[in-house]
């Protein structure tokens, strides 16, 4: 990918917001999601959960339609960093009520 189209992403989205996407694929340490853009999103084992400890087991399953707040942005492998904390979630649909159907 070009870096200035890795840089417009990144300028056009925003922390906190809330994306929906398809799981694409499992991993040890999380999920890759397809966000529909050129870039996926990546949601670390301990972005699911506010408390306790995830496992890969309770991963969505592949294709599962899920949605996840922008938590940040990996220069390395040019990822969106995603969480679905129920917290996150939360503050998310709060801060953007227009986006909660």
């Amino acid at each position: 990918m070009k870096e200035s189209i890795w840089i417009q992403l990144k300028n056009n989205l925003s922390i906190g917001e809330l994306l929906s996407g398809r799981v694409s694929r499992h991993e040890p340490y999380g999920i890759f999601v397809d966000v529909n853009l050129p870039v996926e999103g990546i949601i670390q084992i301990t972005d699911f959960k506010d408390e306790g400890i995830m496992s890969s087991q309770e991963y969505p399953p592949i294709g599962k339609e899920i949605e996840a707040v922008v938590l940040g942005f990996k220069e390395s492998g040019k990822q969106i960093w995603l969480g679905v904390r129920p917290s996150q979630l939360a503050a998310a649909k709060k801060t953007n009520p227009l986006l909660v159907a």
